[in-house]
């Protein structure tokens, strides 16, 4: 008994009512998330270039562009390459698969998923950010298993073409 009422025991004598304690009231807040967001990466694919898909058939080229202004052998390829006016098509006619889309840079912009984009490197950076790789003759960028790829001049930021393709064929 001693022990309980003792000063130097560790229990409290009495524990204080609920009525007699401070009470103070808050206001409850919902928690705020916010969520960091690269608002220049505005693709999160990419679906077309200058209107061709790579999942395009020949008779869906030929719908969109009508008859190439010339075709040629593409020598890397070993599939023939459609001239249209504002694009060139790598299509093999035996699988009828579009195997690349080209943009010359004579062109003023280029059309990403239906989106104008200035042909300059720049406006392009601002469109698509950045990119996933950077080699000697361009810049790559990906978005799942497609790839814009953006020829430039060696040394320099001028633009020599743009490419769309798949990564994963070889």
């Amino acid at each position: 008994m001693f022990s309980v009422i003792s000063p130097f025991s560790v229990q409290p004598a009495a524990v204080p009512a609920a009525h007699d304690m401070q009470w103070t009231a808050m206001e409850e807040k919902a928690s705020e998330v916010t969520l960091a967001v690269d608002r220049s990466e505005t693709f999160q694919h990419f679906r077309t270039l200058n209107g061709i898909s790579l999942d395009d058939t020949m008779d869906d080229l030929l719908a969109k562009k009508g008859q190439p202004v010339h075709k040629q052998e593409d020598p890397y390829l070993g599939c023939p390459e459609y001239d249209f006016h504002d694009v060139k098509v790598g299509l093999c006619e035996d699988t009828d698969v579009i195997q690349y889309v080209h943009i010359d840079a004579s062109e003023s912009h280029i059309m990403v998923n239906g989106k104008r984009i200035e042909m300059n490197i720049e406006a392009i950076h601002h469109a698509l950010g950045k990119p996933y790789y950077v080699a000697q003759d361009g810049e790559v960028f990906l978005r799942g298993d497609q790839a814009l790829k953006v020829y430039m001049k060696s040394g320099s930021q001028q633009i020599e073409g743009i490419d769309l393709f798949d990564d994963t064929v070889s």
